[in-house]
């Protein structure tokens, strides 16, 4: 039966991960370390997580720390570069920036042009009460950045995840093929404490799962497939992912495990969940899964997430 070209791609497209050869063994990651951040304050009861979140990373990485007030509070900018310095003082190695005129995203992105760090802490919903938003919303603040960053996003949520604890559980979450998967996996374990558990979780979405299932049924009739062949063709399309970070955790003596999972039990869990953990997510700003993806695990999640994007258009 002809097919026309644009189908054509599409099955190209989706079928990608069928057609991946396996690879022998790798060579370990280079991890990558935080070494200049921006820390960003909004004037909620966050803020004192976020601090705490870059306390950890001056400890363990000597990381400097640019502390910026972007609330979008009516009040002169002069007080608020003032309560950022009276953050910045709780620091070593930290000084604040003063901020500049617009909305928060605005002033968030300006900073990052200003100023050459490999970070920005950013606490979501920004300027609400995470208690009181809850999985209804990131906010506006959050899904600017998730367009426009160019650098990766450390998100600060619920205040009973201790940054430093969260290090000694993370999981790297990938829910399709994507560009910048190696860079996050190297993000993943420059953050991991020692000895700490590092897996790969491979999501398989309902949605995505009846999208690959619909071409190939249309270009294999007759022929069977089920959650777990997209698990298994998932799990081979990462094969040199998966060797990297085996042999990178070997290397570091750190547990680590492929983990293919089903979204609907893929982290993270109800808000209720006091597991300590870290979630890193790949993110290709101009494909429209991996951005819904990555913003429903972010909106769901109590957990601190390092989202690292890729694809960003510089301004």
């Amino acid at each position: 039966m002809d097919q026309s070209p644009d189908l054509d791609r599409d099955v190209d497209d989706s079928m990608r991960m069928f057609e991946r050869a396996k690879v022998g063994s790798a060579t370990p990651m280079t991890p990558i370390r935080p070494s200049r951040v921006i820390l960003v304050l909004d004037g909620s009861p966050q803020d004192a997580t976020s601090i705490e979140t870059a306390k950890t990373l001056r400890e363990e990485f000597n990381t400097e720390t640019l502390v910026l007030d972007a609330r979008d509070a009516a009040e002169p900018i002069d007080a608020a570069t003032e309560d950022a310095i009276q953050a910045a003082r709780q620091m070593s190695g930290a000084r604040a920036i003063a901020r500049g005129e617009g909305e928060a995203f605005e002033v968030i992105l300006q900073a990052l042009r200003t100023h050459d760090v490999n970070m920005v802490i950013v606490p979501c919903p920004f300027g609400r009460s995470f208690e009181r938003v809850g999985t209804d919303s990131v906010g506006t603040v959050m899904d600017v950045l998730l367009s426009r960053c160019p650098v990766p996003i450390l998100v600060t949520r619920r205040e009973d995840q201790v940054f430093q604890t969260c290090r000694g559980r993370v999981l790297l979450m990938a829910g399709s093929e994507c560009d910048v998967e190696s860079r996050a996996a190297a993000w993943a374990f420059g953050l991991a404490s020692p000895g700490a558990e590092v897996s790969l979780n491979l999501i398989v979405e309902k949605e995505h799962f009846e999208n690959v299932r619909s071409i190939l049924e249309a270009i294999r009739p007759g022929e069977t497939f089920d959650v777990d062949k997209l698990s298994d063709a998932l799990a081979q399309s990462h094969t040199q992912l998966h060797a990297a970070m085996n042999a990178t955790a070997r290397e570091m003596k750190m547990s680590y495990a492929l983990i293919p999972q089903a979204g609907e039990l893929a982290p993270p869990h109800p808000l209720s969940d006091s597991t300590q953990q870290l979630l890193v997510m790949p993110l290709e700003v101009d494909d429209r899964f991996i951005q819904g993806f990555v913003n429903d695990r972010l909106r769901r999640s109590p957990h601190p997430l390092l989202i690292v994007p890729g694809h960003v258009i510089a301004e």
